[in-house]
């Protein structure tokens, strides 16, 4: 399955083998900034408009290298400037082409919220996350059992970080109800990772047994305004990555999302 092949080509990554070794608590301090809640800024954005969490990516699996040939810092202000209300930074690398300096640099350039997008399997990643300037992480369902969601959203929580949760199907909501710690926000994917095909409709399947204490945020195949307007109602945020990156003016296009 792809989800298992990224993780297998995650863990022989020098990057991820370096990091391993590394005491990442004892580099957390008092000094760091506190958290910045993505669910909050989500929910207050869906309040006023159109809430999207614009993501900082290079590649992808499916679609190859982005034509991306910006900064980091500037593609962040970009979306700060075009209405975002929160940034999410893919940092893997041997799928994504992403690194950990991507997320600090973003931390540098806004004020916004930052989800650090990636597939985490160990514990030390999260307060890895927090060291680089994360305000919250992505957990992904379908490579991490409940007692592992369980610990790594305990985790993030003692380390001052949200936890967006990603599901994919029905089978993987059922799982992440049944939680003895509820994750901060529930991301709903709508790319079937057996066949990469795309259903908005899966949003609405989802979402509507999402408690409503949790952020719902709809993910994957929003590249026009009608389609987020048709679920605005369904979800709070939306979370669109290949539509920014590929634009040469992402700030005019978040903006003509967000403001019509």
């Amino acid at each position: 399955m792809y989800l298992q092949k990224i993780v297998a080509k995650k863990n022989t990554d020098p990057a991820f083998l370096e990091g391993r070794v590394i005491d990442w608590e004892d580099k957390l301090s008092d000094k760091l900034p506190p958290r910045i809640s993505l669910s909050q800024s989500l929910r207050e954005g869906a309040r006023e408009g159109i809430s999207i969490i614009a993501e900082m990516k290079r590649a992808s699996p499916s679609k190859g290298r982005f034509p991306f040939k910006g900064s980091v810092q500037e593609q962040i202000r970009a979306y700060d400037r075009g209405g975002a209300r929160a940034i999410s930074v893919l940092t893997n690398g041997p799928f994504f082409q992403g690194k950990l300096s991507d997320l600090s640099e973003a931390r540098e350039s806004t004020k916004l919220p930052l989800l650090r997008k990636d597939f985490l399997t160990e514990i030390w990643e999260i307060p890895q996350a927090k060291h680089y300037g994360a305000d919250s992480i992505l957990l992904i369902a379908g490579i991490l059992d409940e007692r592992e969601l369980n610990r790594m959203i305990t985790k993030a929580h003692e380390c001052d970080l949200e936890a967006l949760l990603e599901i994919h199907d029905k089978e993987e909501l059922s799982r992440v109800l049944n939680l003895n710690t509820a994750p901060d926000a529930i991301g709903i994917n709508n790319r079937n990772l057996r066949s990469f095909e795309v259903d908005l409709d899966t949003t609405a399947r989802l979402s509507e047994r999402i408690p409503e204490e949790i952020c719902r945020v709809s993910e994957s195949g929003f590249a026009e305004r009608p389609d987020i307007l048709k679920y605005r109602a369904t979800v709070d945020a939306f979370l669109i990555g290949e539509a920014l990156m590929r634009s040469s003016t992402p700030e005019q296009t978040l903006q003509a999302w967000v403001k019509g």
